[in-house]
């Protein structure tokens, strides 16, 4: 079944909000924000997340060594999106 760009664009931004959202009101997350140690080391702590979202394609690969690898998406489209959530 072909899902259209507009059904995918809106279903990809409702998906980033209701992550954006859970981890906001994530009690264990919050509650290590404010732990004193944290505090101690870092006066004002919060957690800050971005999100960049892009639509075109991409290609996945694994980066790093023995002990750690990432994912990393290589593309223009990907480059934009990471442009513009950087810039906000």
């Amino acid at each position: 079944r072909e899902v259209s760009e507009e059904l995918l664009a809106v279903a990809s931004l409702w998906s980033t909000v209701r992550s954006m959202r859970d981890i906001a009101l994530c009690p264990e997350i919050n509650a290590c924000a404010r732990r004193s140690d944290v505090q101690a080391r870092l006066p004002g702590f919060t957690f800050s997340l971005g999100f960049g979202l892009h639509f075109g394609w991409a290609v996945e690969c694994a980066i790093g060594s023995e002990h750690k690898i990432d994912a990393s998406y290589l593309s223009p489209h990907v480059n934009l999106a990471s442009r513009l959530e950087a810039a906000t």
